[in-house]
């Protein structure tokens, strides 16, 4: 772990600690942190399935017959 200064906004913060349940600023940053990226990596993967079943239909598609709808 690396130790940052940082600016942080008090408001947003409290909201967070009172969200989390914690007490200590490290606490909540960091589960707010871990939260966030795990989010990410959840919407990445589910995105990549998402064009690997696109390319699958893209593939199966009969194009000539297709334009001719």
């Amino acid at each position: 772990m690396a130790k940052t200064l940082l600016d942080l906004d008090e408001n947003a913060l409290a909201l967070v600690m009172a969200h989390y349940g914690t007490a200590v600023k490290k606490d909540a940053v960091n589960r707010a942190l871990r939260e966030i990226a795990e989010k990410r990596i959840q919407e990445t993967d589910d995105l990549e399935d998402w064009v690997v079943e696109v390319g699958k239909r893209l593939d199966a598609t009969d194009w000539s017959a297709a334009w001719r709808q």
